[in-house]
């Protein structure tokens, strides 16, 4: 008997086993914040430590535009519509993962990676750092127009969307 009950009373597997999602919209929009705030920061710093403003702020330039460049150049946001437009609906019993947990996950490694490496340059040579940092806010400019973007598409479609963590996850899609 208590068997049974047990057994009646159990979580559908599908649900326990099922890993949060994120909310993709929020979680793009939040990590460009971050990166763009850490980008200036870095930006900062480097005229403090001893690159003058003008040749600072071309340096910086010259980050986001190449990077900014390569990404625009690239396939991969043609892959990432696709996976948007061929998302499935939500499944039942699904979590969403809370922003914060979102956000660190979003920003690791890239973001911290990129903010490790502007804190030594600034050590070494404060306009490599000024190069980084421009290289940082490039992807942030990226991800704050992918989360534009997905705004107007999810408004347009009346949905949100959501997906796996980590870039191969499936892609979710839920009524707003």
């Amino acid at each position: 008997m208590a068997e049974a009950e047990a057994a009646a009373t159990a979580a559908d597997p599908r649900e326990v086993d099922a890993p949060a999602l994120v909310e993709v919209r929020a979680q793009s929009l939040l990590i460009a914040i971050v990166r763009l705030a850490l980008a200036a920061a870095g930006l900062s710093a480097a005229i403090v430590r001893g690159t003058r403003p003008g040749p600072a702020a071309g340096l910086f330039a010259l980050g986001a535009g190449v990077l900014t460049l390569a990404v625009l150049g690239g396939r991969r946001g043609a892959v990432a519509w696709d996976r948007l437009r061929s998302a499935k609906p939500l499944p039942a019993g699904a979590r969403i993962e809370s922003r914060r947990q979102s956000l660190v996950r979003a920003a690791y490694p890239s973001t911290i990676g990129l903010s490790v490496l502007i804190a030594i340059s600034l050590a070494i040579d404060s306009a490599l750092a000024a190069v980084l940092a421009g290289i940082l806010a490039g992807i942030g400019g990226v991800a704050l127009g992918f989360a534009a973007q997905l705004a107007a598409w999810e408004r347009k479609r009346g949905a949100r969307v959501l997906a796996e963590p980590g870039g191969g996850g499936r892609v979710y899609e839920a009524p707003r």
